[in-house]
């Protein structure tokens, strides 16, 4: 039997996982404030269908959140408002639940909170690994040609949604 070299061994597991880093990567970019998102298109807990492209034009937010976060309870009323004030005048929200809670949750946590606007049941986290998302809660704010204005890690006040989207929700 054959003696293993410490430094083989080490050089072996330091190759198979930069091989596997690079492997499952998937050559994923990671989105830049400027760049166009990618479009998606999914079906809302009311059955209906989202589809991004039917936004171009529209300014839009795009919020991938979690049921236990404290930021995604403070917040919603603020989204909330914004839909309620703006969804008129063109501006869309749709929010993605990825994170493996089952779906009477997801109704449960929208139905105490009084969302208005579409909702993503995404349990298999595709759309979350479209867009390269890592953390949530976050927020994707998108300029009506649908290129990234901001992402926005935790809470959002209607002061940043305002600084934003301002210019997009006049007249």
């Amino acid at each position: 039997m054959q003696k293993i070299n410490l430094k083989s061994l080490l050089l072996c597991f330091f190759i198979i996982t930069l091989a596997l880093t690079v492997s499952c990567s998937g050559n994923k970019k990671p989105l830049r404030v400027g760049d166009t998102v990618p479009t998606f298109k999914a079906t809302d807990l009311d059955g209906n269908l989202f589809s991004l492209d039917s936004f171009k034009g529209r300014p839009v937010v795009v919020r991938f959140f979690l049921l236990d976060c404290p930021y995604c309870k403070a917040d919603t009323p603020i989204f909330n408002k914004f839909y309620a004030d703006y969804g008129k005048a063109g501006l869309a929200i749709v929010y993605i639940n990825n994170n493996g809670s089952n779906r009477h949750a997801v109704e449960n946590f929208i139905a105490e909170l009084g969302v208005k606007f579409p909702v993503v049941y995404d349990p298999s986290g595709k759309l979350a690994k479209q867009y390269n998302i890592k953390v949530q809660p976050l927020t994707l704010v998108l300029s009506p040609e649908h290129k990234l204005l901001a992402a926005l890690l935790g809470g959002v006040s209607e002061a940043e949604l305002q600084e934003l989207l301002g210019k997009y929700l006049q007249g």
